[in-house]
């Protein structure tokens, strides 16, 4: 039973972390698909870029519900283990949703939503980071990146369970992956900003 509803945890956060509000919501405004505009890819970041900063807020705030909704479904499954499992598959159900052929987002707004329901500490920390860095640079990427780190260091740095920290430094570690291409271009000075400060 145990392992049955760790099962259900993991497929109920991969079908909702699937739900690409990015594409539902470019779509619904311009008629387009997401993933045919700017970077390609189907997050808050480009969904600015394609239809404007408050249709991307309101992308965001739906992907941090999706992902907090997942975590708190799968803690009340098989507690902390469906937990950490719906945190995992609710990224890789945004990142490789099924109805979109497997081309999605990042993960940074899912997997803080689900973060905030598994160690509010380390979200806040996260959330600050991210907050700081994209007023100072007006780079959303550079934000995210940081907040990844931040996570890393969070995790090692408090009193979190051990199971918790390997999960934490796992999904840290692949958002950052998937930005390497982000990683890239700030490297190479070819990286569009998101903010533009007056």
């Amino acid at each position: 039973m145990d392992i049955f509803r760790c099962v259900l945890a993991a497929v109920i956060a991969y079908l909702l972390g699937s739900i690409s509000f990015a594409y539902i919501v470019t779509k619904m405004a311009t008629g387009k698909d997401i993933r045919t505009i700017g970077s390609g890819s189907a997050g808050t970041t480009n969904t600015a870029r394609a239809v404007g900063k408050p249709l991307a807020a309101l992308v965001m705030a739906l992907d941090i519900l999706k992902g907090f909704v997942s975590a708190e479904i799968g803690v009340w499954l098989a507690a902390e283990t469906g937990g950490l499992l719906a945190f995992a598959f609710v990224i890789i159900g945004h990142t490789f949703p099924c109805w979109l052929r497997f081309h999605g987002g990042k993960g940074v707004a899912c997997g803080a939503g689900s973060l905030l329901a598994l160690s509010p500490q380390v979200f806040g920390i996260a959330l600050a980071g991210f907050v700081l860095l994209v007023a100072v640079t007006g780079y959303v990427s550079v934000g995210s990146i940081c907040a990844c780190l931040l996570v890393i260091i969070s995790a090692l740095a408090l009193p979190e369970p051990m199971l918790f920290r390997i999960f934490f430094l796992l999904m840290a570690a692949t958002v950052l992956f998937l930005h390497r291409a982000n990683i890239k271009r700030l490297l190479n000075g070819t990286e569009s900003k998101t903010f533009h400060k007056k």
